[in-house]
């Protein structure tokens, strides 16, 4: 994906506006996504925007003050980036609200539905907040904002398919579009090149140079992988990127979608977690990493204990700052040259469908989206979606920066597998702990995570059906 910076395209899947719209459309319950969509079935709040909102348009709403929440991870960009867009807008007054991931998760449901919500908040993809506010018809759709800007031509269909709904909630991955993000996030491979050069082993590139240089650091007397696995969604990564190896990214995201007769016990996720179990078997990844949390994991890392550290991209500040030229990332290419790992855009951003803002709200999301907002991304030590004409920080932000760009050319992002349903994320990742202890074996562990989602489908389906939008 590129924003207006560049309208290069790569090699796409089409999961977003393909395979699952298809379903979709069988089911009554999808509509085309983009601007000008015939589904379009909420009223526009503010208007339709045809064209990138100017300064002139902002300052005739007069003094204006802009209302938003968001998750505290984005304090550093938002402290950037405010004074920026006020600038530019200068009858606007932008009151930032942030909140910790697990409170700002947890409300921000109840405090979109108040009497007077935030006009610009940030979400959480799947079913467990954005799908309840699509639901509950909290957001403003912005499929013409997306078309005003050039973002529906410059997105890839497969990656946007996670800001995309039908309009009853039901759907996830097709319908109209709902957010916007400028941050790229995904899981990788850290590595600190002392230890690596202890133990003889070169930087990977490949899934088979990294599957070999754990057994080699292993041999070597050192750990190959830091893992911490208390808060349980390290595992759930870790298995993500394996199975990036092995599995379609169009398939893995069509379970994640809920695409109907689609199931986690396909051939490639029995491999993928038969490799993980035997990784942990093997002693890759330690003793203990299911009492240490995802935090003490990274400190344990970047202090010098273990060669890599399979984590998500949002953790390189604290891994340059700690390990400086010593740290290394990568993405190891599959055995066909592609590059898919777990990930997705970050928090996507949301206007609310009360907002009586528009106007300043766009204008926000479109400056955001500029290279102003990427370069502020940048500075703010997190990865942008355009990286295009942005200086990154240090080496391991320009290395991070290369790998994205070629994780959105090859339209490689699997998302993650806790977006499958309201609860996956407790399920998938205890069932993750009991398999890397050996408590449950694949099949078991396959069985588990079908059972989460067949339910959670059969749930939708009995909703549909109550309002009349069932099969």
């Amino acid at each position: 994906m590129k924003s207006t910076l560049s309208r290069q395209r790569g090699r796409r899947a089409a999961l977003g506006t393909g395979l699952a719209c298809t379903v979709a459309l069988a089911l009554g319950a999808c509509s085309v996504p983009g601007a000008g969509s015939g589904g379009q079935t909420q009223e526009l709040t503010g208007g339709r925007i045809t064209e990138p909102v100017t300064p002139k348009q902002v300052a005739a709403h007069g003094r204006t003050e802009l209302r938003l929440i968001a998750d505290s991870g984005d304090q550093e960009f938002l402290r950037r980036f405010v004074p920026l867009y006020e600038k530019k807008y200068p009858n606007v007054k932008v009151k930032v609200e942030t909140k910790a991931f697990a409170d700002f998760s947890k409300t921000i449901v109840n405090t979109m539905s108040g009497a007077n919500p935030p006009d610009l908040i940030q979400g959480n993809q799947g079913y467990g907040v954005d799908g309840l506010l699509v639901q509950s018809g909290l957001l403003r759709p912005l499929d013409d904002v997306s078309h005003a800007y050039g973002w529906d031509l410059d997105f890839p269909s497969g990656a946007t398919g996670q800001f995309r709904w039908s309009p009853d909630g039901r759907l996830f991955g097709s319908g109209n579009l709902y957010g916007i993000s400028q941050s790229n996030e995904y899981v990788g491979v850290f590595y600190n090149r002392k230890v690596l050069d202890k133990a003889g082993v070169a930087p990977p590139k490949t899934w088979d140079d990294f599957t070999q240089a754990l057994k080699k650091v292993k041999e070597a007397g050192e750990l190959p992988i830091m893992l911490g696995n208390s808060d349980q969604y390290p595992g759930e990564q870790l298995l993500g990127t394996i199975q990036a190896q092995k599995v379609p990214v169009n398939k893995s995201r069509a379970w994640i979608n809920g695409v109907p007769r689609t199931t986690f016990a396909t051939q490639g996720n029995r491999e993928s977690a038969d490799e993980l179990r035997e990784w942990a078997k093997k002693g890759y990844l330690g003793s203990g990493y299911n009492g240490v949390s995802s935090d003490d994991a990274v400190t344990k890392f970047t202090g010098g204990k273990g060669a890599f550290l399979v984590a998500g991209s949002w953790n390189a500040p604290a891994v340059g700052k700690k390990l400086g030229d010593d740290a290394g990332f990568v993405i190891p290419r599959t055995s066909d040259g592609r590059t898919a790992a777990a990930g997705s855009f970050g928090l996507p951003w949301h206007i609310s469908a009360k907002s009586d803002k528009t106007d300043a709200a766009v204008a926000f999301l479109g400056m955001m989206q500029s290279r102003t907002g990427a370069q502020a991304m940048a500075d703010s030590g997190r990865l942008p979606v355009a990286t295009e004409g942005v200086t990154m920080p240090n080496a391991l932000g320009r290395q991070q920066a290369d790998t994205g760009k070629r994780l959105l050319d090859d339209d490689g992002q699997t998302f993650y597998f806790d977006w499958a349903s309201n609860s996956m994320l407790t399920t998938i990742g205890s069932a993750t702990q009991d398999l890397l202890t050996g408590r449950k074996d694949v099949d078991a562990y396959l069985a588990a995570v079908q059972k989460d989602w067949k339910a959670f489908r059969s749930e939708q389906d009995e909703k549909a059906e109550k309002q009349g939008g069932g099969r």
